[in-house]
């Protein structure tokens, strides 16, 4: 019986993932432009790797947005959860439904809201640091080299947080409260509380929150192109992006 329920969902495991992948393993040893019959290239893909300037950068790029937008997703989700604990009911619902709504955006429609944060001329930041006084920190965000990254950063960190705050609370709702009043009686602050039996207690969340934000990060596509399509001078392309081009702008889809 077991066997039986579970087939249909093997079926369409194995006919859209297993066999796709298969066929894209098969198809990275040889040279097919789309059309016709594909020649078989052996290890000639692999090798051009190495010498792939665009792919290196991409990688490198991936890991840098992969690696800072978990950290700092999974850090601002998880202070925003423990802070949900000192409000009442009501307010904290509030609080997270906004929170969380960021995480229901589409990420093109995220990188087109921060592109209007950060555009030079007409951008809200730059308006706004005139409007202060602040003329001399403003910037092109999005063309200049030390800026770009971060930009990026930030907009996939909006984009994630909520999902780890949501992750860690319901972990923290799960600690027994009379082992943080005892914890109080006992003179802890709640700083203390939070570093020394909270974060350690919720550790299972963090971990979940930290895979799927990594995982957020190592499929980054759609914000990327939305906000600099790789650039400036291609120093954002990232791998979904250079597997993307080669496929379909330069129909070298075994290189791909």
């Amino acid at each position: 019986i077991g066997i039986c329920l579970l087939l249909p969902a093997l079926v369409i495991y194995l006919l859209f993932m297993a066999y796709p992948l298969c066929r894209t393993f098969v198809l990275s040893f040889t040279n097919w432009t789309g059309f016709g019959e594909a020649k078989s290239v052996g290890f000639q893909n692999f090798t051009n790797i190495f010498q792939d300037h665009t792919f290196w950068m991409a990688l490198k790029n991936t890991i840098y947005f992969a690696v800072f937008s978990a950290i700092f997703s999974v850090l601002l989700g998880l202070v925003l959860a423990w802070l949900n604990l000192y409000m009442r009911r009501m307010e904290g619902q509030i609080f997270r439904t906004i929170l969380f709504s960021p995480s229901m955006i589409a990420p093109t429609i995220t990188g087109l809201l921060f592109l209007f944060v950060f555009t030079e001329d007409v951008g809200l930041l730059n308006s706004l640091l005139k409007a202060v006084g602040l003329s001399n920190l403003t910037t092109a965000w999005l063309s200049n080299m030390a800026t770009v990254k971060p930009v990026i950063v930030i907009a996939t960190v909006w984009r994630q947080f909520g999902l780890t705050m949501v992750l860690c609370y319901a972990g923290l709702q799960g600690v027994s409260n009379e082992l943080i009043e005892s914890a109080r009686l006992d003179g802890a602050r709640e700083l203390q509380i939070f570093r020394r039996i909270l974060v350690p207690l919720i550790k299972p969340q963090i971990e979940l929150a930290t895979m799927f934000t990594m995982l957020g990060g190592l499929r980054i596509y759609d914000s990327v192109v939305s906000l600099t399509a790789g650039g400036p001078a291609r120093q954002t392309v990232v791998l979904p992006m250079w597997i993307v081009e080669n496929a379909f702008t330069y129909s070298k889809y075994g290189y791909a």
